[in-house]
């Protein structure tokens, strides 16, 4: 099983893109880790209910970015949000876990800074 992780913005053009790489990989089985990075509002304090709306903000993006995917009974999807910048969401994950690939469909400079 291949471990993959896509990092989203949640933007058409990066479904696209994930739809476009699914398509070309059908002999394997994919295990694919995708991670909506979401932030509060500029000016507004972190509370407990900025966090909260922020988080279902980011919840309802990506679940309608999954919307846009085709499923498959050889692909594995695992959606997960986290309150961070995209480069950090990105090191966290690397650090965590080990991925045998990393789909980017950004400048090259955005995962190695």
């Amino acid at each position: 099983m291949k471990t993959v992780f896509f990092l989203t913005d949640c933007s058409v053009d990066s479904a696209l893109f994930v739809r476009r790489w699914l398509t070309d990989q059908n002999e394997a089985v994919i295990r694919l880790t995708i991670v909506h990075p979401y932030d509060i509002e500029a000016g507004d304090a972190l509370t407990k209910e900025t966090h909260r709306v922020a988080k279902q903000q980011a919840v309802t993006r990506l679940a309608r970015w999954l919307d846009m995917i085709p499923a498959s009974t050889s692909v594995e999807l695992k959606p997960e949000t986290l309150l961070a910048s995209p480069e950090l969401a990105a090191k966290i994950h690397q650090h965590l876990r080990a991925y045998d690939y990393i789909l980017v469909d950004e400048p090259a400079g955005v995962l190695m800074a």
